[in-house]
């Protein structure tokens, strides 16, 4: 084995990022303390997409999946405008939410919007990603030692979203969600790689 070879395989994930764990960490404390106290009106939002969802009217739908596009561009612009400071990719991983919103946005003008279904299989499934994403996930952060001003949240942190907007489009009446899909589960492959680099430096 060549020395040049040898050094390579000697680097662990966490060698190749760009900063530490604080750091990253910090982001969220930055987001969090920005938005306060928005997270007031962005509760109400939640709330509000959720009801429009379930509501029987079309124009209902087309506003629920309007506020579910606004969510992604919403992190796209807060959370990788400060990640794009210790991250050089920032701005690519942006571009995913960025594609995402305008798909959402696409769906909810000129399709049938977010139009939310209970029943069935897929449906209980997505229920259960989305109220892991809204709450779940914040709840498992502070079981682990995470303080509250580094909670990460849906429409002001990336994973958070994703989860729940798989949980929303498994929820949906789409007949084809894969398409719409794809990012969210993308997003969330790549912070769990990310967590695992942080996890091992």
């Amino acid at each position: 084995m060549s020395e040049t070879l040898a050094t390579w395989l000697s680097y662990r994930p966490g060698d190749l990022l760009m900063f530490a764990p604080e750091t990253y960490l910090r982001l969220f404390e930055r987001l969090n303390h920005e938005l306060w106290p928005g997270h007031v009106l962005l509760g109400v939002l939640v709330l509000a997409m959720l009801w429009l969802g379930r509501r029987p009217e079309p124009v209902a739908h087309r506003a629920a999946g309007v506020l579910l596009a606004i969510a992604w561009a919403a992190v796209a612009w807060g959370f990788f405008g400060l990640y794009a400071e210790i991250n050089l990719a920032a701005p690519w991983l942006a571009g995913v939410f960025v594609a995402e919103a305008l798909a959402l946005g696409v769906i909810a003008i000129l399709g049938p919007g977010l139009a939310i279904d209970r029943r069935g299989r897929r449906a209980h499934i997505g229920l259960a990603l989305t109220l892991w994403g809204l709450l779940g996930h914040p709840l498992l952060l502070i079981a682990l030692g995470r303080s509250l001003a580094a909670l990460e949240l849906f429409g002001l942190a990336p994973t958070p979203t994703a989860i729940s907007t798989i949980g929303l489009l498994l929820m949906s009446r789409l007949r084809h969600p894969a398409p719409l899909l794809a990012l969210p589960v993308l997003w969330c492959l790549i912070a769990a790689l990310t967590w695992w680099a942080l996890l091992t430096t």
